[in-house]
């Protein structure tokens, strides 16, 4: 057995990954299947609003996945229209996500989620909802 061989037991196949992300988002998050927009699908009151913009983004992610929106980032405006946030707010909140590593700024004002915490933000969601 070659060295290579022997670290190709460490590779993960883009399916598998994602089979196990969508069974982590079954229950709190939906796509629209006709307009690709993310729906949260748990009560709002056990979720923080930094958790909100994570979930949303997330759905953002798994819609451009699918095909049914061209991006997977969404802008200020978006979170705050679709998630009846204030814009103020909803900055703060993207200020602490970026510095924890959970989402990036795609352009001025339009960010997405990190796809390697997509699983983390899940959990956290999962745990506060007492899931």
């Amino acid at each position: 057995m070659s060295v290579r061989e022997i670290y190709e037991e460490l590779l993960i196949d883009k399916t598998k990954r994602a089979k196990a992300l969508v069974e982590k988002a079954k229950g709190i998050l939906g796509i629209d299947k006709d307009t690709g927009e993310p729906l949260i699908l748990v009560s709002r009151s056990k979720l923080t609003d930094r958790l909100l913009i994570s979930l949303y983004l997330c759905g953002k992610y798994f819609a451009s996945e699918l095909g049914l929106v061209e991006s997977p980032s969404a802008t200020l405006e978006e979170l705050s229209k679709k998630l009846g946030i204030s814009k103020a707010v909803i900055s703060a909140r993207i200020t602490e996500l970026k510095r924890e590593g959970k989402i990036r700024m795609i352009n001025r004002g339009e960010y997405a989620v990190i796809f390697s915490m997509i699983g983390s933000i899940l959990d956290e969601a999962r745990e506060k909802i007492g899931d």
